[in-house]
């Protein structure tokens, strides 16, 4: 999958799938607040999606991780200057508040299609936080490299599917 994210198929896909984060958003809660992580290499750019929102003057949360493994998110205002990057080189929120998302955009490096099934990076930490507000809507993007018909990994009952699945891959032509 590294290999995948830097070719022009991934970069392609990742501007479509963008755009279709950006219309279901739209659509679905067009003036709901919007909790999703600062992502980027092998995953689909946030940043474009989080520089739309706020100038739409949507509200963007970004999470907040702690040693307990636990999490809660956080207003972003657009200033970098409002971050720090953690020990895993994820850009978090300096500041502590705590705000729940209307709708919550799940990070993931693998996917399964019609169950909606996902992989994190292994820590539980979006496991936990849906556990812990299941009324939450939640989305995520793949692209092709991302999505699995049925799951190579084994899926454990504490494992939360999101509810919305967008994918990146160009229409199916003929």
């Amino acid at each position: 999958m590294a290999e995948f994210a830097k070719t022009v198929a991934f970069k392609e896909e990742s501007q479509r799938v963008q755009q279709k984060l950006l219309d279901y958003l739209s659509t679905t809660a067009p003036h709901g607040s919007v909790g999703l992580t600062m992502a980027g290499g092998i995953e689909v750019a946030t940043a474009p999606i989080i520089e739309t929102l706020l100038a739409a003057k949507r509200t963007v949360l970004l999470p907040k991780t702690f040693a307990d493994r636990s999490m809660h998110f956080v207003a972003y205002h657009g200033d970098t200057k409002e971050l720090a990057k953690t020990d895993y080189g994820i850009l978090e929120p300096l500041a502590d508040a705590y705000e729940v998302p209307d709708i919550i955009v799940v990070p993931g490096v693998a996917f399964v299609r019609d169950s909606h099934a996902r992989v994190g990076f292994g820590a539980g930490y979006y496991d936990r936080y849906l556990a812990a507000h299941p009324d939450r809507a939640t989305v995520a993007m793949a692209t092709s490299a991302m999505t699995f018909a049925a799951p190579p990994w084994p899926v454990q009952p504490h494992d939360i599917p999101v509810q919305t699945l967008l994918l990146g891959e160009a229409p199916k032509i003929g």
